[in-house]
């Protein structure tokens, strides 16, 4: 049982507004309104910091969208990103952290079976964006700092006993620092929201599990049958010849039931990560894959495609597993769900 329900912050200063872009958020002033992509910086120069202008007297400047300038000042960012993960004391330290990093979206490590604790940490870095990258720091970066440094110092003091939440925000803020080209700010934690378990009054026996995951991909919308007029008519601005992309989130629902031998969570990561993630993500639907040769890439298809790929799979999970549903969302208020 989790120590703290909710979330904790340790932040020294007042609370900030947020804008979201992709996984990643940017906390500015009320008249510094800038989107900074977030990539990867592995394969970028860094130009040093010293070499970057100097900041005005007063310290603020305007933010735009436009090619960086020699003569152009950057602003002040903070740029936060989520981790989750879980602490579990049905694995040794070392076997949790050689575990796949699969479903980074749902959290990891993964809880082996139902019993740990899932967490959601936000990571505050403070600071100048490189004038050249337009980078703060690497996202890479800062989910490498938490999950080679804290991580593992949190295992050791959950197998000891439960961790409170002001604990685990106090040690990721000591921990993950120290080889980051920013500064953290602060750190929040709370409950990692993306599993849940399912019991019904009708069989207390029957748990349904339900764990997300994301994947990027591009499609287009149209018939081959119909020229562009007409697919444009039917399916509007997604008939575009050249695609356009979402980023979806996937539902997986399974049924199980609740034995002496748990449905692993690890099992089910590996089997939906290398069925359904590895072979969408990043694609473009209608060109890359088999799957939507003969049938339009719409949300509908794509649940459909997704019960058709595992339900066998996951049935020889064992455990009297059963695929229950699929639900994906291509949009945050759009969503389709195919039982099995």
């Amino acid at each position: 049982m989790l120590a703290c329900i909710g979330s904790s912050t340790i932040k020294p200063m007042g609370e900030s507004r947020f804008f979201r872009h992709s996984k990643a958020l940017f906390d500015l002033d009320e008249r510094e309104t800038t989107h900074l992509h977030r990539r990867s910086a592995e394969n970028l120069v860094s130009t040093p910091r010293s070499m970057g202008p100097p900041t005005p007297p007063n310290g603020r400047v305007s933010a735009n969208r436009s090619t960086h300038r020699p003569d152009t000042f950057n602003p002040l960012v903070t740029l936060t990103r989520n981790i989750r993960f879980s602490l579990t004391r049905t694995l040794d330290r070392a076997t949790v952290m050689n575990t796949p990093r699969g479903n980074t979206h749902a959290g990891w490590p993964s809880m082996d079976t139902l019993a740990g604790s899932a967490w959601e940490a936000t990571i505050e870095v403070r600071g100048t964006p490189d004038p050249r990258t337009g980078y703060l720091v690497g996202i890479d970066q800062l989910d490498l700092a938490v999950r080679t440094r804290s991580i593992p110092r949190l295992l050791e003091a959950h197998a000891a006993g439960e961790c409170s939440a002001v604990f685990v925000a106090r040690t990721i803020l000591e921990t993950a620092g120290p080889d980051l080209t920013a500064e953290i700010h602060a750190v929040e934690v709370g409950v990692e929201p993306k599993t849940r378990w399912r019991v019904e009054s009708g069989d207390m026996s029957m748990v349904l599990i339900q764990r997300r995951y994301e994947f990027s991909a591009s499609h287009r919308l149209h018939l081959p049958e119909l020229d562009d007029a007409a697919n444009e008519a039917l399916f509007g601005k997604c008939s575009n010849p050249n695609g356009h992309g979402h980023n979806y989130e996937v539902e997986v629902r399974i049924e199980t039931t609740d034995t002496e031998t748990p449905l692993s969570i690890l099992a089910v990561d590996d089997v939906v990560n290398s069925l359904l993630i590895d072979r969408f993500d990043h694609k473009h639907l209608n060109l890359d894959l088999e799957d939507f040769k003969d049938r339009v890439p719409s949300v509908e298809n794509i649940a459909s495609r997704c019960v058709e790929l595992l339900r066998e799979p996951i049935a020889a999970l064992g455990s009297d597993s059963r695929l229950h549903a699929v639900k994906v969302w291509e949009t945050p208020r759009t969503a389709c769900t195919v039982l099995a």
